[in-house]
């Protein structure tokens, strides 16, 4: 039942996006993915464009090579040219959840996340986890009353499945909400 509410709020989140602006998963932006710069509805047409071989917005069409996965929680592609994102580079790029991830050769993500103004809640563990809330914003549907919570927030990580490297992306979670 609980993958039914989530489908349907997939469903609607899509539908709203693609009344607001024409969606092709083909032309999605992948640093506007990373910088928290799309609608919700759009993250999730485009994520599930990724996994499908058929899609012309899907990992084979762009041409990414699915990497072994780091962990159980991650999946993470090869780009086939160098991504510049937040100031730099990157050629990975990882998939938590509802969350992308640009995997960059930064041991110590700091600088990045003083940049960025991402607060370490590990400070002084070695360690970098800590996220800036983006957007908070919820739309009603003026014929269903439905209103569509969406949440977005650019997350920082070092984790373990990626030793050596630092994670930033956005975070993308939509709540489905009955007509008050």
């Amino acid at each position: 039942m609980a993958a039914l509410a989530v489908l349907a709020s997939c469903s609607v989140a899509t539908a709203h996006a693609a009344e607001t602006a024409p969606f092709d998963p083909a032309t999605v932006d992948i640093a506007d993915i990373l910088a928290c710069k799309i609608d919700g509805g759009h993250y999730v047409g485009f994520s599930m464009s990724v996994s499908d071989d058929d899609s012309p917005g899907g990992a084979k069409a762009r041409g990414w090579v699915r990497l072994p996965p780091p962990s159980p929680i991650f999946s993470a592609y090869r780009l086939p040219k160098p991504l510049n994102v937040f100031g730099q580079t990157t050629s990975t790029v990882a998939f938590k959840g509802s969350a992308m991830m640009a995997v960059l050769d930064l041991p110590d993500a700091t600088a990045l996340g003083a940049a960025q103004g991402v607060t370490n809640v590990l400070a002084g563990t070695g360690r970098f986890m800590g996220e800036r809330l983006v957007d908070d914003s919820t739309r009603v549907d003026p014929e269903s009353g439905f209103r569509f919570k969406n949440r977005s927030s650019l997350k920082i990580t070092n984790h373990p499945a990626f030793p050596g490297k630092t994670l930033i992306g956005c975070e993308y979670d939509g709540q489905l909400q009955p007509p008050a």
